[in-house]
């Protein structure tokens, strides 16, 4: 049994995971998840949570995991329960900070919908990246300013490539 704190940038959940009678079971809030995770290749998981199949992406840094989902990505931060706890009663925080907007996939920039300096709101549009020909909305993962940007139109950019910098 292993008890872990997963964070967001705004987020952050508790979470039990355990083996039962050969099934991986997560608990969150007193309730009982199974789950089966296969690899896929590198990078690449099957994920079935409560018979829902996701597939999805996971790159490791020293700062956490970032999740593919399709277009959509996040940052996680996961660690230890108790570690979480004595952090936070001793006033440390240590909750994911996005600096960096990352392509999810390899692409073309399209459309770019802010300038250096701007504001700008959680999830507000700030590019349009063409993949595979279809059109995808690239989101502000946090309120903040933005300090560069990485890119131009017309770019070809790889996964993992930095777009956009946040102050």
């Amino acid at each position: 049994m292993k008890k872990v704190q997963v964070s967001t940038a705004d987020k952050s959940w508790d979470f039990v995971i355990r083996e039962e009678d050969g099934q991986m079971l997560i608990t969150q809030n007193g309730s009982d998840h199974p789950v089966d995770l296969i690899r896929l290749g590198q990078s690449r998981y099957s994920l079935i949570i409560d018979g829902h199949s996701h597939e999805i992406g996971v790159d490791g840094s020293f700062d956490g995991y970032r999740i593919f989902n399709g277009s959509r990505s996040e940052k996680f931060l996961v660690e230890d329960f108790e570690l979480a706890r004595i952090k936070k009663e001793a006033g440390i925080e240590d909750t994911v900070k996005q600096l960096n907007v990352i392509a999810p996939m390899p692409g073309l920039i399209i459309q770019i919908n802010c300038s250096e300096g701007d504001e700008v709101a959680q999830n507000q549009p700030i590019l349009v990246m063409e993949a595979m020909k279809m059109e995808n909305d690239i989101k502000s993962p946090k309120t903040g300013t933005i300090k560069s940007i990485a890119v131009a139109l017309g770019d070809s950019v790889d996964k993992g490539q930095v777009l956009i910098e946040f102050a």
